[in-house]
C-alpha cells in the first residue's frame, strides 16, 4: 500500500501524474463528480488549520465521498496510544489525512493503518503544499518544470523541505536564499541536507539578493511555525527569530524590476516575511496558489485510491 508521510519514496514520474491529473480536473471538474462515491476521507488535526481542512473536506465532496473531520484534542487520541485509536479508524473509511504536530506520530499512523495515510503537515514535511507548488508554477509559466528557476526565502523549515524533495525529483532549479539551518532544529532532516549538498538543482545561499536575480517564482513562509507565533513563553525567542530574518523579508525593494512571480503557502503574516504590499502586487499568485490545495489534494486522492485499487468501477 502507498502512503504519503512525505516525498521521499515517490517517484518524479508519479508526481507528475498527480499533478496531470490535478490539471485535468481543474479543466473539467463536472467529469470527476463520481469518481470517488461512497468513499470517506478521515481527517485527524492536532494543529490548527485553514487550507488542508478547506481543500480536503471540499475536494473529497467534490469528488462524490465523504469527510470526516476528527480534533485530536477532543477525541481519544489524546487518552490512548495512537496505533490503537488508527487501526480502529482505517477499518471505518477508506484513507486518512493527518495533520500533526510530529513526524513520529505519522509514521506510527502508517504503520498502523490500514487504508493510505496522508500527512497533512507536521514539523518535517508538508507534501501537500509542495505538489500545489509545483501545479502552481506549471499554471503561471510555459517553460517545463526542469527549466524553472524558483528561490525559497526565509527559513528552512517544513515548507522548504518538501519543495527540496519535489524539485530534486522533478528538476526544478531551487534556490534556497535563507541562513544557515539550525542542524538541531525540529524541521532538520539528513536527507533533505544531502540533496542540497549533492543534487545538481539545488542550491544554498545566504545572500537574497543575488538569488532574486535568477527568480521566475519567488516564495516565502512564515518565519515563525503557526503553534509558536502568539506563545507567551516564546516572546524573547520569537523576536531573536524575526531579527534574524528580517534581511529575507519579500519587499517591494527586493523585488524592484523583477518579473518574478511571487508566493506563499500562507497564513500571511504581514510586514514579517513578506510586505502588505507584495501580497496584492500584480505579481503575486499566492491566493491563486491557496486555492489550488484543492484541485492538487484531488489529484493525490485519485492517484492515491487507484493505487490502492479503491476506485469504485
Amino acid at each position: 500500500m502507498i502512503h504519503l508521510p512525505n516525498l521521499k519514496d515517490i517517484s518524479g514520474e508519479h508526481i507528475a501524474d498527480i499533478l496531470e491529473r490535478a490539471h485535468k480536473i481543474k479543466r473539467n471538474p463536472r467529469d470527476y463528480t463520481s469518481l470517488l462515491p461512497q468513499q470517506t476521507l478521515g481527517m485527524l488535526f492536532q494543529k490548527t488549520s485553514t487550507r488542508t481542512r478547506v481543500s480536503f473536506e471540499a475536494g473529497m465532496t467534490e469528488l462524490g465521498g465523504y469527510a470526516i473531520f476528527i480534533d485530536w484534542n477532543a477525541s481519544n487520541f489524546v487518552l490512548t496510544d495512537v496505533a490503537y485509536e488508527i487501526e480502529y479508524m482505517s477499518r471505518n473509511v477508506d484513507c486518512i489525512m493527518a495533520r500533526l504536530l510530529h513526524h513520529e506520530d505519522i509514521q506510527t499512523i502508517v504503520a498502523a493503518s490500514q487504508v493510505p495515510v496522508i500527512n497533512g503537515c507536521c514539523e518535517k514535511y508538508h507534501p501537500c503544499q509542495a505538489l500545489t507548488d509545483l501545479f502552481t508554477i506549471q499554471e503561471y509559466t510555459d517553460k517545463p518544470l526542469d527549466q524553472v528557476t524558483l528561490v525559497y526565502a526565509g527559513v528552512q523549515n517544513n515548507v522548504s523541505n518538501s519543495l527540496t524533495l519535489i524539485c530534486e525529483r522533478l528538476g526544478t532549479q531551487l534556490i534556497l536564499a535563507t541562513p544557515d539551518p539550525d542542524p538541531l532544529g525540529e524541521s532538520a532532516d539528513a536527507d533533505v541536507q544531502d540533496a542540497i549538498q549533492s543534487a545538481s538543482n539545488i542550491e544554498h545561499t545566504t545572500d537574497i539578493n543575488s538569488a532574486v536575480r535568477e527568480a521566475d517564482f519567488v516564495y516565502t513562509d512564515t518565519w515563525i511555525d503557526m503553534q509558536y507565533f502568539n506563545d507567551a513563553s516564546r516572546t524573547a525567542q520569537n523576536k531573536a527569530t524575526l531579527e534574524t530574518m528580517l534581511p529575507y523579508q519579500l519587499n517591494e525593494a527586493l523585488l524592484e524590476g523583477r518579473s518574478c512571480k511571487i508566493m506563499h503557502d500562507m497564513p500571511i503574516h504581514a510586514d514579517f516575511e513578506i510586505s502588505p504590499g507584495l501580497v496584492r502586487d500584480p505579481r503575486s499568485v499566492i491566493f491563486e496558489q491557496a486555492a489550488n490545495r484543492k484541485h492538487a489534494q484531488k489529484g493525490l486522492l485519485w492517484w492515491l485510491f487507484e493505487q490502492a485499487d479503491q476506485l469504485i468501477q
